[in-house]
């Protein structure tokens, strides 16, 4: 893992630039990345460590009585539906997760036919695919001076049921390129509990295809405007979603 990071990180900061040139067709919006440790990277505001596969962002608590179809945008995105916002590049996050070996799979999404209509097949995706595609995601903050830390999924609660989200992974599939633009960064969405194909990344489980399922957990979450550290970890899956 860290061997390949370092022959991954050598890539991207070469002249070439052939990861970044991957997500992005614009070389000159190749961004800088820091080292600030042995084996921490810092990439704007995100952090990532190579040895554990780990990535930190800032974000902050935007909605808590809403239904949430997204669970991460950036503050200019659609802001109205989603739990966390954050002002973190979409365009860098998908470099850092590129760079820990992340891999994307577009399982969760339909199949398109020539006039760009869904055709109830979705896409297939290989072992590795489906190995590198999947992570968690939890969210921790400060409270009477102490951190507080939850897997997001235990901050939706089911609004038939009234249950947790179940503990389902996320799936990163990448987004697309708009003229020659990384598409999150134009609208905003990164990661998505109502699948949308132009996010970053979409939740797995059940219920994902419902955009009035899911509503926040009050009774876990902090005040809003509260300041949050998201973190992403690579899983293994247990099987195929699909």
């Amino acid at each position: 893992m860290k061997l390949l990071f370092a022959i991954s990180l050598a890539i991207l900061t070469s002249s070439s630039g052939c990861i970044v040139d991957e997500v992005n067709a614009e070389a000159s919006k190749k961004p800088e990345i820091k080292r600030v440790g042995k084996y921490t990277y810092k990439i704007g505001t995100i952090t990532f460590d190579s040895a554990n596969g780990e990535i930190h962002f800032p974000a902050t608590l935007e909605q808590n009585e809403v239904l949430i179809e997204y669970l991460l945008t950036k503050t200019e995105g659609k802001i109205h539906e989603a739990l966390f916002i954050t002002e973190i590049s979409p365009f860098n996050l998908n470099v850092a997760m590129k760079l820990l070996g992340y891999k994307e799979s577009k399982e969760l999404l339909q199949i398109l036919d020539e006039n760009y209509a869904a055709t109830g097949q979705f896409h297939k995706s290989t072992e590795e695919q489906s190995k590198k595609s999947r992570f968690s995601i939890k969210a921790s903050w400060k409270a009477d001076g102490k951190e507080v830390s939850h897997d997001v999924t235990q901050l939706l609660q089911n609004t038939k049921t009234h249950g947790p989200m179940p503990d389902s992974p996320w799936i990163y599939s990448g987004s697309y390129m708009t003229n020659g633009n990384y598409q999150p960064d134009i609208t905003g969405d990164i990661i998505a509990v109502f699948t949308d194909p132009s996010s970053i990344a979409n939740y797995s489980g059940k219920g994902r295809d419902e955009d009035t399922l899911w509503l926040p957990k009050q009774s876990l979450l902090p005040p809003l405007g509260t300041a949050v550290t998201i973190t992403f970890k690579q899983t293994t899956p247990k099987n195929q979603t699909q």
